[in-house]
C-alpha cells in the first residue's frame, strides 16, 4: 500500500510541476479503452497479441469446450488475479459456471501457457520517441505452494516477487522490448508472460498471459530483496517518465471516462 501511495504521490508532483492536470493519466491509455463496455476489454487486447505469443483464448458462453485443460476462467475485466479460477477438466469447468461466476459479468476462457516460469515486464515509452522505452523492468513471478499453474497475484500469501532486470544485458532488454512493445502500441503497460527461461523471455519465445493498462504497478518493487534506494529511485524516475507521457496525448483525442467507468464496473463484479 504504501508503494502505492508512493507512486501515485509522486505522479502528481511530476504533473503539478510541469502544471499538467494528474487526472489526465487516465487518458493516456485511452485510445484502447472500450468505453460501451467501461472496461479495457481482455477480448479487446488479446486480439491485438500476434497469433505467435497468443494462448487460444474465448468469450465463455456456457456451451464453449475448451480443446485442452487446463483453462483459467476469467472475468473479462479484472486485476490481481480477481475472480480467476482454474479448470482442470470439464467437470470443474462446469462446477465454475454454475457455482463461481457472477451472472452481471462476461467471462473468458484462457488455455493455460506450458512454459514453466512466470514473468511482468513493466513499461513506459519514451514521450521523445514513442518507438523506445524509457523505463523497463523484468520481474519473475514465483509460487511458494508447489501447485502448478497456480492464480498468483500480489494478494496471493504464496506469491512473491524476484526482481531480474539484472540479469539481462542491454541488448537482451532491447530484444525484449522489440517483442512486448510491439504487442498494441500501448503507451505503458505491465505485460504478463510465460516462458521457460530468460534466454527464452529474451529471445521471443514466450505467451502473453495477461496484459495490464489500467493501473499497471511496477511489480519490481514489490521484490523484498530490492534494496529501498533502488525502489525510491525507479520510482522518481519512472512517475517522472509517466508525468512526461500526458504531454503525448493528442489535443483531438476525446477524453473518456475511464476512472468513473471502472469504478462503476467493479462494483458489478464484487
Amino acid at each position: 500500500m504504501l508503494i502505492r501511495i508512493l507512486l501515485v504521490a509522486t505522479f502528481i508532483v511530476n504533473c503539478v510541476l510541469r502544471l499538467k492536470g494528474p487526472w489526465r493519466y487516465f487518458q493516456i491509455n485511452a485510445l484502447h479503452f472500450n468505453e460501451q463496455l467501461g472496461i479495457y476489454s481482455k477480448n479487446d487486447i488479446d486480439a491485438q497479441i500476434p497469433a505467435s505469443w497468443r494462448l487460444p483464448q474465448s468469450i465463455d458462453d456456457g456451451l464453449y469446450t475448451p480443446e485442452s485443460f487446463p483453462v483459467f476462467v476469467k472475468p473479462e475485466w479484472g486485476q490481481n488475479g480477481q475472480g480467476v479460477r482454474r479448470a482442470d477438466n470439464i467437470n470443474e469447468l462446469s462446477y465454475i459456471r454454475n457455482h463461481c461466476m457472477n451472472s452481471k459479468t462476461v467471462y473468458v476462457i484462457q488455455q493455460a501457457a506450458v512454459e514453466t516460469r512466470e514473468f511482468e515486464i513493466f513499461y513506459i515509452r519514451d514521450y521523445q520517441n514513442l518507438s523506445r522505452f524509457a523505463i523497463i523492468s523484468v520481474t519473475e513471478t514465483c509460487n511458494t505452494s508447489g501447485q502448478d499453474l497456480p492464480i498468483n497475484s500480489i494478494h496471493n500469501q504464496h506469491t512473491y516477487y524476484s526482481s531480474v532486470t539484472p540479469k539481462f544485458s542491454a541488448q537482451e532488454l532491447d530484444n525484449i522490448w522489440h517483442s512486448i512493445g510491439s504487442i498494441g502500441h500501448y503507451h505503458f503497460a505491465r505485460v504478463g508472460v510465460r516462458a521457460n527461461s530468460l534466454q527464452d523471455l529474451q529471445r521471443g519465445d514466450f505467451k502473453v498471459i495477461e496484459i495490464n493498462l489500467y493501473l499497471p504497478m511496477p511489480i519490481n518493487l514489490m521484490d523484498i530483496h530490492l534494496p529501498l534506494q533502488e525502489k525510491l529511485t525507479f520510482v522518481k524516475n519512472s512517475m517522472r517518465h509517466l508525468a512526461r507521457l500526458v504531454d503525448v496525448i493528442p489535443d483531438s483525442q476525446p477524453s473518456k471516462p475511464v476512472f468513473i467507468k471502472k469504478t462503476l464496473f467493479q462494483a458489478r463484479i464484487k
